[in-house]
């Protein structure tokens, strides 16, 4: 009997310390602290959100969470909540390593980011990333990014080994696929101003400043194609050099045709063989 009130005690106490901790948390000190970091380790970077409160296992909850860029003003990341946690086991080592949750654009984002610096959070970093039902369509920084409306349902895998303040020159992959797709054509291609397709799936690496396309793979109503090559990656991201070559099968026509993509990203120059 005595070890049962022992045992309720107990957690009462535990509840009664844990809702204490919650109502005196310091979410004012908390905020200022995680956009000062931010601006200290990424002076591009805004960060903006509405509050910090405490979650269980042991976390932060941010709400209404805004990622900018200074240069870029139209390119804005925006998820509703943002859960971060740290993993203890690495800290008592001196290390930082996050884990972050969130709900963006209809889908779910699990990303896990290791600090290689003891006791920083600046220098590079280990990150792996995973991704689900993100509807691109109601991404309007993509489509400010790319200059051009990109819609589908985004699943896959990203991981990347570098400094976040120079992404081009880490190393990294991702593989994904991209459901019920559409994408805006700036110049029209056999009559198309887009191309709509039921699936794509891709397979990317990134080393010394260029992103490798080991395979892209395409199929739909109109055409089904597949790729690969390079995008020779610069600090402008629209001004990368693309040098991809492919072959479509266009099947209103029972026609297959061999092509290559040079240019950039914003002025791409298809040609067909």
């Amino acid at each position: 009997m005595k070890t049962k009130k022992w045992i309720t005690y107990t957690i009462y106490g535990i509840l009664i310390t844990l809702l204490f901790l919650y109502l005196r948390f310091p979410s004012d000190s908390v905020a200022n602290y995680i956009k000062s970091t931010i601006a200290a380790g990424n002076p591009d970077v805004v960060l903006s959100f509405d509050s910090a409160t405490p979650c269980i296992p042991p976390g932060i909850n941010l709400s209404n969470v805004e990622i900018g860029f200074r240069n870029k003003p139209d390119l804005i990341l925006r998820t509703d909540t943002l859960k971060i946690r740290p993993a203890l086991a690495r800290l008592l080592s001196g290390k930082l390593s996050l884990l972050m949750n969130t709900d963006a654009y209809g889908g779910k984002l699990r990303t896990n980011i290791d600090f290689a610096n003891r006791f920083s959070t600046e220098g590079p970093v280990n990150m792996n990333n995973g991704f689900s039902n993100i509807n691109l369509g109601k991404c309007s920084c993509l489509q400010a990014a790319t200059g051009r409306r990109i819609s589908g349902i985004l699943s896959g895998t990203l991981s990347y080994t570098g400094r976040l303040d120079r992404i081009t020159n880490g190393a990294g992959s991702a593989k994904f696929s991209l459901l019920d797709g559409s994408m805006q054509l700036l110049r029209e291609i056999f009559g198309l101003g887009e191309l709509d397709f039921d699936k794509m799936d891709g397979d990317i690496t990134l080393k010394n400043r260029t992103l490798k396309i080991t395979s892209l793979e395409m199929t739909g109503k109109q055409f089904s194609g597949s790729f690969s090559g390079n995008i020779f990656l610069r600090e402008n991201i629209m001004r990368s050099r693309l040098s991809i070559k492919g072959n479509i099968k266009i099947h209103a026509m029972n026609r297959d045709i061999s092509t290559t993509l040079n240019g950039t990203i914003a002025n791409p120059v298809p040609r067909f063989m």
